[in-house]
């Protein structure tokens, strides 16, 4: 019995170092084709390794890099998640990967609520949320408290964002609660307030008309969030807690050696 257990032991020990050693050789040649300052984070999924190793088959890989930046933003996320990536087992232990093919990936860039801020001229905070179903129904059954012209009419959840912020509003600092659209426009983000109130919740009240012009120009934004991983095109835009994300996919992708890549 005791031997058995020391059996276990050293191949959950192996499994977890062979797993190491492929992480390592992934997130370097992935440094060089996401341009990173930094080797990113890479975890490759199921247990046990050893069996993914041997077929030279690892069904999904999560790579991310956190606090990037990209023109006037500095903490951009980017995210990825790989499926089917095919390492040669020899390559790996000996470090000599040349190349990595990839079936099928998803790129993600991620804005944050704070480098979004920044574009806000005159806002001290902002909170980023997704919008749902329920809020959106409320925001048009109240559409007497809102700005005067505002309309959330047609709008589905997946394409909504909530910004809530705090600004000027008439001499005051003042929580400000906007429903906004987003749209790709070819490969950045489209930031279009449709409902804008004072306030958030049940005490949201209508703006003054005389700062609506004003808050409306402050909201739209066009954002250009970079390169997606991997030069995949965005497809997708979406809100989640603290941030934007745009997404897009790509097959049979290879990454060469020397960071280039090719898929079709």
């Amino acid at each position: 019995m005791i031997g058995l257990v020391a059996a276990i032991v050293l191949l959950v020990a192996v499994d977890y170092a062979a797993a190491a050693t492929a992480e390592y050789q992934v997130s370097s040649r992935l440094r060089q084709q996401l341009a990173l300052p930094d080797d990113p984070a890479v975890k490759i999924n199921g247990f046990p390794f050893l069996t993914q190793a041997l077929g030279g088959d690892y069904q999904r890989v999560e790579v991310s890099a956190d606090r990037l930046t990209v023109g006037q933003m500095n903490n951009v996320g980017v995210r990825a998640q790989l499926y089917h990536v095919r390492l040669p087992l020899g390559e790996v232990l000996s470090g000599t990967l040349r190349s990595i093919h990839i079936d099928d990936l998803q790129g993600t860039v991620q804005v944050t609520d704070e480098d979004l801020r920044r574009q806000l001229r005159g806002v001290t905070k902002l909170k980023v949320q997704p919008v749902d179903p329920g809020a959106l129904d409320a925001a048009l059954a109240n559409s007497k408290d809102a700005m005067p012209g505002s309309s959330v009419t047609g709008i589905t959840p997946d394409q909504a964002v909530r910004l809530v912020a705090t600004t000027d509003v008439l001499g005051q600092k003042t929580e400000v609660s906007v429903i906004a659209v987003l749209q790709l426009a070819g490969r950045q983000i489209q930031i279009s307030p449709r409902d804008i109130r004072l306030g958030s919740g049940p005490a949201a009240t209508r703006l003054p008309d005389t700062v609506q012009a004003s808050l409306r120009r402050m909201f739209t934004l066009q954002i250009d969030p970079g390169e997606l991983p991997f030069d995949v095109t965005p497809t997708t835009l979406r809100a989640v807690d603290t941030a934007i994300q745009v997404s897009g996919v790509a097959h049979n992708v290879t990454v060469a050696a020397g960071g280039g890549t090719g898929d079709s």
